[in-house]
C-alpha cells in the first residue's frame, strides 16, 4: 500500500512538473510579429536616382515586407539597377507603378523616401 502511494505522488509530481514547463515555454513564446530593421543594406539615394529622382514619385504605399511606389513615368524607372541592390527580393514593374521587395527593410525603406 505504502508503494503504491509513493507511486501516485511521484506522478502527481512528474504530471504537474511537465505541466508547468509547457505553460512556462507558452509564456516565452511570441505571437505572430512582423519584424522590422531601421538599418538599409543599401544607399537610399541610389534608390532614388533609379527610380527617376524625386519628381517622378507620386505616391508610397506601404505593406508589411513591400513598397509600392506610384510614378508618373514609368520608362524614367531603371528596373535592373534596381534589382541588384542589396536587400531588394523582387522588381514588379506595372503600368504606372512598381513594386519593391523588401522584407524587413520595407518600413525604412518607405520612411526615407516619403521624407525628401
Amino acid at each position: 500500500m505504502n508503494k503504491y502511494k509513493a507511486k501516485i505522488v511521484c506522478l502527481t509530481v512528474l504530471t504537474f512538473g511537465l505541466i508547468w514547463i509547457k505553460w512556462r515555454k507558452q509564456k516565452k513564446h511570441t505571437k505572430n510579429t512582423i519584424y522590422q530593421v531601421d538599418k538599409i543594406p543599401f544607399d537610399i539615394k541610389q534608390l532614388k536616382n533609379f527610380l527617376g529622382e524625386k519628381d517622378n514619385i507620386l505616391e508610397i504605399e506601404t505593406k508589411p515586407s513591400r513598397i509600392n511606389i506610384f510614378v508618373q513615368d514609368v520608362k524614367k524607372i531603371k528596373a535592373e539597377q534596381i534589382k541588384n541592390l542589396k536587400g531588394i527580393t523582387g522588381v514588379f514593374l506595372k503600368s504606372n507603378s512598381i513594386s519593391l521587395i523588401l522584407g524587413e527593410f520595407s518600413q525604412a525603406v518607405a520612411k526615407e523616401l516619403k521624407n525628401d
